[in-house]
């Protein structure tokens, strides 16, 4: 039996220059395995089911690559994975008044990251507060108009290309799943 999965695309925005429309995003998914494709907000975040559901993307992203030239990293995660982590409260006692966002960063592979938790950047705009296989939780400031980027961070620790949503953003793909 099929579960629900999520598929978080690098640096996609869909209907821009390099990134595909949301129907050739969905047509690519489904045309490869998968089934209920639900593309969710414009950032390349998906749900879907699928029974190989990485074999599935790796699919899609011929289609990707040969009809809108996308061609970044895509992380699968599954949605069980996403709710567990919301029900422990990751970013209980991590925040305070110069919190901008609470982050969830994806990643596939590298370096393994040796931290003690929470972590700090030197910059002082990113705390990696919570580390699971492939995921970084991080609560991440803004100083006038630029806040820190988990991403940055993660992909300087492991080497390898990472993706990164709002604690608001997994709460809503969680919701619109019919989870949360």
């Amino acid at each position: 039996m099929t579960s629900p999965h999520v598929v978080f695309y690098r640096s996609m925005n869909l209907g821009h220059a390099g990134s595909p429309d949301r129907a050739t995003l969905e047509a690519a998914l489904s045309a490869a395995g998968a089934a209920s494709v639900t593309s969710f907000q414009t950032n390349g975040t998906v749900l879907f089911e699928a029974d190989d559901p990485v074999g599935v993307v790796e699919t899609a992203s011929r289609t990707l690559k040969s009809a809108a030239g996308y061609s970044e990293a895509a992380v699968v995660r599954n949605l069980g994975l996403l709710i567990d982590v919301l029900d422990s409260n990751p970013f209980d006692g991590h925040e305070d008044s110069r919190t901008y966002r609470k982050t969830f960063t994806f990643f596939d592979g590298g370096k393994p990251i040796g931290l003690k938790l929470p972590w700090t950047n030197k910059r002082d705009d990113v705390d990696i507060v919570g580390l699971r296989e492939g995921l970084a939780l991080s609560v991440i400031r803004k100083a006038k108009s630029n806040a820190g980027s988990p991403t940055a961070e993660i992909e300087r620790l492991t080497g390898v290309p990472a993706t990164t949503r709002t604690l608001g953003t997994i709460e809503r793909l969680v919701k619109a799943a019919g989870r949360g």
